[in-house]
């Protein structure tokens, strides 16, 4: 195609890394899949800008939706003139955002990551770079950044990104905590061999992995201390929980506040 709908125009002081470029590419990939998503143009794993052409000079990649998905759901006279527009446009006002410290509204961890990569370009290798529609028979600027705006963006989006991750991680405190299977060496911290194993079953009735935060590593030693057999005691912790996809997958152990044997059922 002679004129793509979405152009990527980049003026470096030094050569570009390799993995700083794709990295770039993808995230607007990921953006443009989310756009396509919210606006109703196709599914998430059908939602796909294409590279059409690389231009020696400067470097202008152009980019395209994926007519094979899109175009069976709009005119191609749409897909390459209102829905680029509009995608560019709001790829623009998420970038501005990180122009300062956001609000934390409507940004998620992804866009963050996102954001930092699309400008890591320019924040590392200098110069500019420009977003670019086609609205014939000229090119039109959408986003414009320069390596002073890059590296601004580029630190609100990982400072952002850190602040959204700590708010999104679990943390249990003084739950009772059954072991199920601990060894007596030092504390699994790097998950080099089988972990340990417990049972919360506040948090989920299953055993799961068990591991000691670098600094809380010697926890492991005083919670087994003195004690013939950890197995009938409830240790009360501090964990991370960890979940993929909504599942626990293992706990992080960062406090202790001791244990008591586990009462005999004529006891209770």
């Amino acid at each position: 195609m002679d004129h793509p709908p979405f152009q990527l125009h980049l003026e470096p002081e030094i050569p570009i890394e390799l993995g700083v470029m794709l990295r770039c590419l993808g995230a607007i990939g990921h953006q443009f899949e989310v756009f396509a998503t919210a606006e109703g143009l196709t599914s998430a794993k059908d939602a796909k800008l294409l590279v059409s052409s690389v231009k020696p000079g400067s470097i202008d990649i152009g980019l395209l939706p994926d007519l094979s998905t899109l175009g069976t759901l709009v005119a191609p006279v749409m897909v390459y003139s209102a829905p680029v527009l509009k995608f560019a446009t709001a790829l623009k006002g998420l970038i501005d955002k990180f122009k300062k410290k956001p609000e934390p509204v409507g940004i998620t961890i992804k866009d963050c990551s996102d954001v930092a990569n699309i400008v890591a370009p320019s924040a590392q290798s200098g110069g500019t770079q420009t977003i670019h529609i086609y609205n014939a028979p000229v090119y039109q600027p959408v986003v414009h950044v320069t390596q002073e705006d890059a590296k601004l963006i580029q630190a609100n989006a990982l400072e952002m990104k850190a602040l959204l991750e700590a708010e999104a991680l679990e943390v249990v405190q003084r739950t009772p905590m059954i072991l199920y299977g601990m060894d007596a060496d030092a504390a699994r911290t790097a998950g080099a061999r089988s972990p340990d194993k417990a049972i919360i079953e506040e948090i989920d009735p299953k055993h799961r992995p068990v591991f000691f935060e670098d600094e809380f590593a010697g926890l492991k030693s005083e919670m087994l201390a003195g004690h013939d057999n950890p197995y009938k005691r409830i240790y009360f912790v501090d964990v991370k929980v960890s979940r993929v996809a909504g599942r626990v997958v293992s706990y992080r152990i960062i406090g202790f506040h001791g244990s008591e044997e586990i009462p005999d059922e004529e006891d209770d």
